[in-house]
């Protein structure tokens, strides 16, 4: 609230709502104190303008807010919406915690808790309050409510500092203060005593009688009683009885030019580190702003009696850092000094010692790692010698002393995700907008706009720039600088030469920071040749590198090669964290860095050496994860494989450029198997064709034939229904390959032979069937899934769910996780299409668990549809609704082939829940969502032959009917009598276009929609004798086809409740005996033979 608004998101971090709406909805509950009522909130949000359907409108809101924010922020109340927090969980209401328990100390003497509590309240303000609400009555709720409580915690705080000895700070809390109301006559009072305390008696004086004057001027009185005796005593008071102000030293501080964007964080955290050690030191590449932030923790330093900055840049020697601190020091004998003379250095060093002794001393000792040594053990005499110092360091490497706290300071952030908001995020000046976007955002527009105020800064690109630039301070600005001769857009495509292009810093700055090249090679340059000769072969790693992978380019030794490592690591050139998927190591370059390093290895012409040494570790990472892709080792092995993904990428696209078909081969085998476990198909038919080109001709032996028969059954299989020439020329490869010999791996060698049956119906599901039975558990859950997913199309769902469960069984001998996934997912979705809700959640759940440690995203999005809609139809539509707002805020890729489905599906399940909440034209309206995101009626062969158009138009044309018996004047009823021939062509055209792999509950899903609207009332009226029975009997024949039932409106036995209720439970039922004995397949026939003589 005190700044940007921001909520727990379900990661439990921190997070902006989406809108001025969202924001102003968290406002709202939050100044209510409680449970805000429906007509109040409405008058909050949308003040002389409110939507026509109130209520309706306020839900969908609360629905999106809950979508990014932690479950069960937002609770429901009968009469409204209330957060469920306590009032100490907001920062308004802790500042308000804060200022009662500060009033308290404060009466009872407790000056230090009384400073610390208010001290605790103001550091909450992050911005502005309101700004982002726009011009309303809210917002101007909330910046009163906000200024009038960082108003009296600024006062009670002057009071407390003033009470504890420490005027001079009182005097800076009361100065806005007095900025805002300087007649009013209690704060004057407070600025008189914190004067006179101060010794400023005369100033004291002065401000009386300006005040005295200013009164009379405007409104024609006199100051009060408190404040003419205040001011008589001053005027008697003796002149030896002036309060003496304690010497403050301040040396080596500069004045902010500007105003420090994105490191309040940052601030606070080093401030908290000083508090609590003796030394803290600033670590991180170049560019990022150390000194400017040591600077700025100097300057807020007011309470420390000395703050001293000692600056090394400019020394190049380790026996010349003892002389550095003696000339800032002002010991003028200093700069005659031989640092060599032991005698001069002895008395050096006892009156550096002594002047530092003085008084509590904040020691900030800037630009260490060029002579880290001298300036780490300089440190270290100081801490040993003295009992009142606090040092603060900057460097690019650590000290490594024992009293040592490193605080890595990180890059700033474009996004407005956890890290920007932690990081500070502030608006950009002159840019409301940029709200939305991190601290980087922020700094790129207020550095630009001063550079040239008109400049268009379209934010998105601004972002992208910033990610670029690696989210460096000192690039972005350099970048922003730019803006004076060249557009956004144009900063953006120039960034391929970012050491040409970021040069021209401020003339006043030191000279290795006025271009982004100085910056680098300021660490560069206190290498060592091996170091340097391995960042810049590391340079050509996309995302990071593992140590093995550093030793196969590094051509040395692997204890060199660590040693090195840890020296680049040590200047900031390069990070090391631990990868806790793996529990490996992994080092990572800032892509400034990374951009160097690649200069250097042109210079140094050994692009070909480290080309090679990258593909002797992809082939070695390789063929040591394709042989623990399934079984036991699955999920580690993925695990790793999600490490490299990047890199190894990098390399298939260099070697089928460069016509390297032994490591094109081994890495696209392991990656494609990789992304198609993993659902990422997309992918594979990325490089399908190229891979297919290269491999033209080639049949190797040993590891590399069982890579390339991979390949082949890799793309063979993904390409059968996309592009068939492809997949032929693969199939046709894989027989030549597999026709001398199996394949030495067992599952390859069994995927193999189902790819090569592809298209041949009796000998293929022969093969699964001698796979079911088989003694080999991989084989045998292979068989069986196989089975299952062919028998669910057939809608004989006892004999799929018979074969999924030993399909779970054989993947349990197997240990595989993603057979494990697949059978319990199909076992879940038996269920679900039976309407057996609980059993298909605990089915769900056991899919989830293992698809997670795959971390394959598509399907444990698949997976959250299905929990959500089975809760729904369980009773549970809280955990339905978290789930499907969780499931509809993600944004898939728009051109692909399952972008209307993913949002059909989720909009259906939102309906789901507006039917189980009673709320039907809700429900019908995300309905006719859920079919617009199909694009309206069929017009091409692909929408029709969608299968979620049948399913999603008959549970909307059910939810149809029931609002039109609900309320006849809401919908039409000729159009729903269109919406129902519709769904009949639909069904027919599908099924006439595409017979060999119809799917059958799909279908019967359709049957049973159209007969539920044959059998409505206001439809059987109009038709002739016979119609009804056409209509029971399709509606029985639904059923013998094992109709979906995902979708609760579709739910057999609450649909046949209502058609009973019409027209009789003795003659629904004998409908459905008379076709008892049809088997599935004939169903379908049947009722679709019927639906065809039934014409509407």
């Amino acid at each position: 609230m005190l700044g940007p608004v921001l909520v727990e998101d379900r990661a439990g971090a921190l997070a902006e709502p989406a809108g001025v709406l969202g924001k102003s909805l968290i406002v709202a509950l939050v100044l209510a104190r409680g449970v805000a009522t429906v007509p109040s909130l409405v008058e909050d949000l949308w003040d002389d303008a409110p939507p026509r359907q109130e209520r309706a409108a306020l839900q969908t809101l609360v629905s999106r807010v809950r979508t990014t924010s932690a479950d069960g922020l937002l609770e429901s109340t009968p009469s409204g919406y209330t957060l469920a927090v306590a009032p100490e969980q907001t920062d308004l209401g802790l500042a308000r915690h804060c200022l009662d328990r500060a009033t308290v100390a404060l009466r009872s003497g407790d000056t230090a808790s009384a400073i610390a509590e208010t001290t605790r309240a103001l550091r909450l303000w992050r911005g502005e309050p309101g700004a982002e609400l726009g011009s309303s009555p809210l917002a101007d709720e909330l910046q009163r409510t906000a200024a009038s409580l960082r108003d009296e915690l600024l006062l009670l705080r002057a009071r407390a500092r003033r009470a504890a000895g420490d005027p001079t700070s009182a005097l800076d809390d009361l100065r806005p203060l007095l900025e805002s109301r300087p007649l009013d006559e209690a704060l004057r009072l407070e600025q008189l005593r914190a004067l006179a305390d101060a010794g400023r008696r005369s100033e004291a004086l002065l401000a009386f009688a300006e005040l005295k004057e200013a009164l009379l001027d405007r409104l024609g009185t006199r100051p009060g009683p408190e404040l003419v005796a205040l001011n008589a005593e001053l005027l008697a008071a003796d002149e030896d009885e002036r309060p003496s102000t304690p010497r403050r030293v301040r040396i080596g501080l500069r004045t902010a030019p500007n105003a420090l964007v994105g490191r309040e964080y940052d601030l606070q955290a080093v401030e908290d580190l000083i508090a609590t050690s003796r030394l803290t030191t600033i670590l991180g590449a170049g560019g990022l702003g150390k000194t400017r932030l040591a600077q700025e923790v100097g300057n807020r330093a007011v309470h420390t009696p000395a703050v001293i900055v000692v600056e090394l840049a400019s020394v190049r020697s380790g026996e010349d850092v003892e002389l550095a601190f003696a000339s800032t020091l002002g010991i003028r004998e200093a700069r005659a000094t031989r640092a060599a003379d032991p005698g001069s250095q002895l008395d050096l060093r006892s009156r550096i010692l002594g002047l530092l002794s003085e008084r509590e001393t904040l020691l900030i000792v800037d630009n260490c790692e060029h002579i880290v040594d001298a300036a780490a053990a300089y440190v270290q005499d100081i801490l040993d010698s003295t009992t009142n110092v606090r040092v603060l360091a900057t460097s690019r490497a650590p000290l490594a002393i024992g009293a040592e706290r490193v605080y890595p300071l990180d890059s700033l952030k474009s996004t407005d995700g956890d890290a920007a908001r932690a990081s500070g995020a502030r608006p950009a000046s002159g840019s409301s907008a940029a709200d939305d976007y991190g601290p980087a955002v922020a700094l790129f527009v207020e550095r630009a706009r001063a550079a040239r105020p008109g400049a268009v800064l379209p934010l998105d690109v601004v972002a992208r720039l910033c990610d670029r630039l690696d989210g460096l301070p000192l690039a972005i600005e350099l970048a922003a600088a730019r803006t004076r001769s060249l557009s956004v857009d144009e900063i953006e495509r120039r960034l391929g030469n970012r050491f040409a292009l970021l040069t021209g810093g401020e003339r006043t700055a030191p000279q290795r920071h006025r271009t982004l090249f100085a910056v680098i090679e300021w660490s560069w340059n206190l290498l060592s040749t091996s170091e340097q000769a391995l960042l810049r072969r590391l340079s050509r790693f996309p995302d990071g590198f593992s140590a093995e992978a550093a030793e196969a380019v590094a051509g040395s030794g692997a204890v060199t090669v660590l040693d090195d490592l840890d020296a680049l690591v040590a200047q900031s050139l390069v990070t090391v964290t631990e990868d806790r998927s793996t529990g490996l190591l992994r080092y990572r370059m800032l892509e400034t860095v990374r951009e160097f390093g690649d200069h250097e290895l042109v210079g140094a012409r050994e692009e070909d050496a480290v080309l090679v040494g990258m593909d002797a570790w992809a082939v070695a990472f390789c063929r040591e994860t394709l042989s623990r892709m399934h079984g036991p080792q699955q999920v580690p092995t993925f695990q790793r494989v999600t490490a490299e993904q990047d890199n190894l990428v990098t390399v298939l696209r260099s070697a089928i450029d460069g016509g390297r078909r032994d490591t094109a081969a081994v890495v696209f085998a392991t990656l494609a198997y990789y992304w198609s476990l993993r659902s990422a198909h997309s992918e594979v038919l990325g490089f399908g064709s190229a891979i297919m080109d290269l491999l033209q001709g080639w049949e190797p032996e040993g590891e590399l034939r069982e890579a390339v028969a991979a390949t082949y059954t890799i793309v063979g299989g993904t390409f059968l229904f996309v592009d068939l020439r492809t997949s032929a020329r693969a199939i046709s490869r894989l027989r030549r390959l597999r026709r001398r010999r199996p394949f030495a791996d067992s599952r390859l060698d069994a995927m193999a032979a189902l790819v090569l049956h592809a298209g041949r119906a009796d000998t293929g599901l022969d093969l699964l069937r001698t796979y079911a039975d088989s003694d080999d558990p991989e084989r045998a859950a292979i068989g069986n899934l196989l089975l299952a997913q062919l028998h669910e199309n057939s809608g004989e769902l006892d004999q799929a769910l018979e074969r999924a469960t030993r399909g779970w069984e054989a993947a349990q001998a197997a240990g595989d996780a993603w057979s494990l996934a697949s059978a319990a997912q199909a076992i879940a979705q038996c269920h679900s299409q039976l309407a057996h809700p609980a059993e298909a959640l605990e089915w769900a759940q056991r899919a989830h668990d293992q698809m997670s440690q795959l971390q394959a995203d598509g399907d444990l999005r698949q997976l959250d549809w299905l929990i959500a809609m089975n809760a729904i139809a369980n009773g549970d539509t809280a955990r339905g609704r978290t789930l499907l707002e969780r499931y509809l805020a993600v944004e898939i890729d728009r051109t692909g082939f399952d972008y209307a489905d993913y949002y059909a599906i989720g909009y259906a399940g939102m309906a789901e829940i507006a039917v189980a909440e009673g709320d039907l034209p809700e429900a019908l309206r995300l309905y006719d969502e859920a079919l617009a995101a199909f694009g309206g009626a069929p017009t091409t062969g692909e929408r029709i032959l969608n299968p979620w158009t049948i399913v999603l138009g008959a549970a909307a044309l059910v939810v149809r009917l029931r609002v039109l018996a609900a309320d006849p004047t809401v919908v039409d009823a000729a159009e729903t009598d269109a919406v129902a021939a519709a769904l009949r062509t639909r069904i027919l055209v599908t099924s006439r276009l595409n017979p060999p792999s119809l799917d059958r509950p799909v279908t019967g899903s359709g049957l049973s929609g159209f007969a539920v609207w044959m059998l409505d009332p206001r439809t059987a009226e109009r038709y002739p004798d016979g119609w009804v029975d056409a209509g029971l009997t399709l509606f029985a024949l639904s059923g013998r086809a094992n109709a979906r039932q995902d979708v609760a409106s579709l739910h057999q036995d609450a649909l046949a409740d209502r058609i009973a209720e019409t027209w009789g439970r003795e003659r629904l039922q004998a409908a459905a005996a008379s076709v008892a004995a049809v088997p599935p397949a004939e169903a379908v026939v049947r009722g679709l033979a019927l639906l065809s003589d039934v014409r509407p």
